[in-house]
């Protein structure tokens, strides 16, 4: 019988996929090796099922859904670490640049191994690792068996790992076991055993290695390259739906643990400036010696960049004795992501460079990282069911986008109006910068909760509204239909 091309082409690619199989086999056999009735007596004291109702809200719309995810218990109080992806991913524009999708939860229970079942507290969601952290409540007194992650754990391509997973609701027991192996050991742009066999719905899970010790979590590779937002996991590679997942180790874990993000504060370090890439040409074009690093455009009054004696136009390009390796614009994250994990009250010494006129002086240049500012879906809210309208206090990044003075312009920023309400009737737009209501000054959401609560008591039939929009003010006059 004839063979087609396409039955050539099947055969070589069967061939293949046969000799691959082979030669991983002996690696499999190692895999048989773990001790999974041991394992399971030290992982059930601390593993927990963790279910959450979460609120999702776009504009004035909300929903609810139900989430389930496996848990690690890590302190003796009742530390939970969880995939918090869902929660993370509130997005951190300016809401005056339209409606914004935020996650909330409403419930949230952790259940044991052995069906104790607990309510729990959302603390926050890290930025960079996407673990979620909770706090076990109404157990006071009460001792928790944590995990305890092993350091000073070396990781070689080839190296296999366990995990636990989470099973359908409908299937008993709850949770099962998986394998995988360390396939590349990443060491740009930081440090990240890579591995396969695991798969993003088990993201968070404790990985042990082949002693049992329990040496991470499973995570995601951070691409650099991507934005500061909460977004940045690079999910694929090319694009071809290959998860870059790994080792997140507990190196890094104990330094989460011991100091866990939390919602509405900042923990981040900030510089206060903004920047650009010394690229090569640009180099090359001022006769540098040196072959990357970052430009610093513009310096915030007031931040530690003043203080560390920082002008416009010097170039940074050692931080703590390590040279910055930013020579595009698509790498400045990279720094970015530095500065933000080493923290509020770190002290970094930057190595700069100078110039003035024909000359080039290097400095060295210490500083304190102060608490980043704090983000807009951080940022204190109020909502007004009489006008149907809802706004938050000004954040730091408001005066950035729309270039304003923070001493000069006070108020709050309009962030939702419901479609057909009072408020977008009568005339209030998202965006809106609120200075006055009724001649009343506003500086915070709590001038507006008091003042609105003034009207329904004093049930007024209309309300002026002083706003600042688009670099001018105007009176905006709402109807409130309560006579």
């Amino acid at each position: 019988m004839k063979k087609t091309a396409g039955s050539k082409k099947s055969l070589i690619l069967f061939s293949t996929v046969a000799v691959i199989l082979l030669a991983l086999m002996p690696l499999r056999a190692t895999a048989q090796e773990f001790d999974f009735q041991k394992l399971q007596q030290a992982a059930e004291k601390y593993t927990v099922i963790v279910n959450i109702k979460i609120e999702v809200s776009f504009g004035m719309h909300s929903t609810e859904q139900e989430e389930r995810y496996l848990g690690t218990i890590v302190s003796e109080d009742g530390l939970v670490i969880f995939n918090g992806a869902a929660l993370a991913g509130e997005s951190p524009m300016p809401s005056f640049a339209g409606y914004s999708l935020k996650t909330t939860p409403t419930r949230i229970e952790v259940v044991t191994m052995d069906d104790r079942t607990y309510e729990a507290e959302f603390i926050g969601a890290d930025r960079f690792t996407r673990i979620g952290f909770l706090k076990i409540t109404g157990a006071e007194g009460e001792k928790f068996e944590p995990v305890r992650f092993a350091t000073g754990q070396s990781f070689e391509v080839g190296n296999w790992f366990t995990l636990y997973m989470l099973m359908p609701e409908f299937i008993s027991p709850p949770v099962s076991v998986d394998i995988g192996m360390i396939s590349n050991i990443v060491t740009s742009p930081e440090f990240f055993p890579l591995t396969v066999g695991f798969n993003q719905l088990q993201a968070t899970s404790v990985l042990y290695n082949i002693d049992l010790a329990p040496v991470g979590v499973l995570g995601g590779l951070m691409n650099p390259t991507e934005s500061m937002d909460q977004g940045g996991l690079l999910e694929s590679f090319g694009q071809i739906g290959i998860p870059l997942l790994g080792v997140i180790t507990g190196e890094r874990l104990e330094k989460l643990i011991a100091d866990p993000p939390h919602k509405g504060k900042p923990t981040s370090g900030w510089l206060g400036i903004t920047l650009q890439a010394l690229t090569h040409e640009i180099g090359q074009f001022w006769e540098l010696d040196i072959p990357s690093g970052i430009i610093v455009n513009d310096i915030v009054k007031n931040s530690p960049a003043e203080r560390a004696g920082l002008e416009v136009g010097d170039i940074i390009f050692e931080i703590n004795g390590q040279q910055l390796e930013i020579d595009k614009d698509e790498r400045i994250p990279i720094f970015q992501r530095e500065i933000s994990e080493l923290g509020q009250g770190t002290a970094v010494e930057f190595t700069a460079l100078r110039r003035t006129g024909q000359t080039q002086d290097t400095l060295t240049l210490l500083t304190t990282l102060q608490e980043a500012p704090m983000a807009a879906t951080d940022a204190p809210e109020f909502e007004s069911e009489l006008l149907e309208f809802k706004v938050r206090d000004l954040v730091f990044s408001d005066y950035l986008f729309y270039n304003l003075d923070s001493e000069q312009l006070k108020g709050v920023v309009v962030t939702e109006l419901k479609p057909g309400g009072l408020a977008e009737i009568g005339g209030l737009m998202i965006g809106d910068i609120i200075q006055l209501i009724d001649e009343r000054t506003v500086l915070s959401t709590k001038n507006v909760e008091t003042i609105m609560g003034d009207v329904e008591t004093l049930r007024q039939d209309e309300v002026i509204f002083f706003v600042w929009r688009d670099n001018k003010t105007l009176f905006v006059n709402l109807k409130t239909d309560l006579l």
